[in-house]
């Protein structure tokens, strides 16, 4: 069964390079629009930064680690989780969804690999650059167990992440004109390129727990930088699990109610 699930993987990935390189000129483009972008992040903090010196006792270095984490995340959210899911909810409108369901794989699954965009590794390696580049420059030497929880916190991010998008798709098997939350979700996740101290307490608890903008970027470098309690990670791993188990329930449950526009 992973034999037949890591073959899938593959498939999608090198079917994903040559839609990309269908275009080369356009594959270029996109790939140096990307790492443009990419670059273009950092103007608001040196903006910020030329004014102060830290933000919510984050500094600058501090904020460039959390930055790179954002970026990565970012990249992982647009390279693959948002564009297949995204077109999971064009294909229930207009029937195309059927083929998905006939074909001998888990449908969620098959989803999230639909389309792949593989320039965003550019934006990937320019943020993962970014935060080694800001955490040498810091006098602080995370030891294995703060890496460790960093790397598990960061995959229960993606997790929290990716749950938040089955949702919006989810809901769309039923108002199918609700499509463009998934570009709302994308514009929320702007947020999460700030410290979650940045926010006034009822803030914090939004982006902890309803939209855990938190669980995917602050605490993980939290975790990296030795800043963040046992009983808060606790939190954080339960707020992504919790998201991700509802997620696969909503997807589950609105797949017995589906009815195909086809027919």
């Amino acid at each position: 069964m992973m034999t037949h699930y890591l073959s899938v993987v593959r498939m999608a990935l090198m079917l994903g390079l040559k839609r990309s390189m269908q275009y080369r000129w356009d594959f270029l483009i996109e790939g140096s629009l990307s790492l443009a972008m990419a670059a273009l992040q950092l103007l608001p903090l040196l903006v910020l930064f030329s004014e102060r010196s830290s933000v919510a006792g984050w500094s600058v270095n501090h904020m460039l680690v959390l930055m790179g984490w954002y970026m990565m995340v970012r990249a992982l959210v647009e390279g693959v989780v948002a564009p297949g899911l995204a077109a999971s909810v064009a294909g229930i409108r207009t029937g195309q969804f059927d083929y998905t369901l006939i074909k001998p794989v888990d449908s969620l699954f098959l989803c999230s690999l639909a389309e792949l965009k593989p320039w965003k590794i550019i934006d990937f390696l320019f943020g993962l650059g970014l935060a080694g580049y800001a955490l040498s420059r810091l006098d602080v030497a995370p030891s294995a167990v703060d890496v460790l929880l960093a790397a598990v916190l960061s995959v229960a991010g993606v997790a929290a992440a990716y749950a938040l998008f089955v949702l919006a798709v989810a809901a769309s098997f039923v108002l199918v004109r609700i499509q463009n939350l998934t570009n709302v979700l994308s514009s929320f996740l702007d947020f999460a390129r700030w410290p979650i101290q940045a926010f006034d307490p009822v803030w914090r608890l939004v982006f902890s727990v309803v939209i855990p903008l938190g669980v995917m970027t602050s605490y993980p470098v939290m975790a990296l930088l030795g800043m963040l309690s046992l009983p808060l990670a606790a939190a954080s791993l339960a707020v992504a699990a919790l998201f991700f188990a509802a997620a696969r329930l909503a997807w589950s449950r609105a797949l017995r109610g589906y009815r195909s526009a086809s027919s």
